[in-house]
């Protein structure tokens, strides 16, 4: 197949109305955003928040293909902003070529600071993950090392 951003190009997702506008201009979501992780209480009374993290497939109009982080972590005392957060550094999961290799690399986390990381991903939400990119033509994993022949 080739690489995550081949199958979000592949998509041809950049028709009719966008789906959002950022400094870097209009861009359409190759899927609906992915659920990577949930978190938390349920976001009432004495619970903690309830904190989401969702993968969005951006593609710019200009033909830029941008993986994007959302954390949403809400409370209805608003005491966890309740906007959510969002995070670009992920652009090494457009070199990756299987829904393996994109868990992999989420599994690593995402750095919020300087020295600070996150965990955006679990295994939870794997069946939804691999959904997402195995609708976009996306392939599940490589052959297996010992397969293929025997030599």
């Amino acid at each position: 197949m080739g690489t995550l951003k081949e199958a979000v190009e592949l998509t041809k997702c950049r028709t009719g109305k966008a789906d959002g506008t950022t400094k870097r201009g209009a861009y359409w979501l190759a899927c609906d955003p992915i659920i990577l992780r949930r978190a938390g209480g349920d976001g009432i009374g004495q619970s903690a928040a309830d904190i989401t993290w969702t993968l969005e497939l951006r593609h710019f109009r200009g033909g830029e293909v941008r993986p994007t982080l959302h954390k949403d972590a809400s409370h209805q005392n608003g005491a966890h902003g309740g906007a959510g957060d969002w995070y670009y550094g992920m652009e090494g999961l457009l070199d990756c070529g299987t829904v393996e290799e994109v868990v992999v690399a989420l599994k690593a986390g995402v750095k919020l600071g300087r020295d600070d990381m996150d965990t955006c991903y679990s295994d939870r939400c794997f069946d939804k993950v691999r959904g997402a990119l195995v609708a976009l033509g996306f392939p599940e994993a490589a052959p297996g090392p010992d397969e293929g022949g025997a030599q």
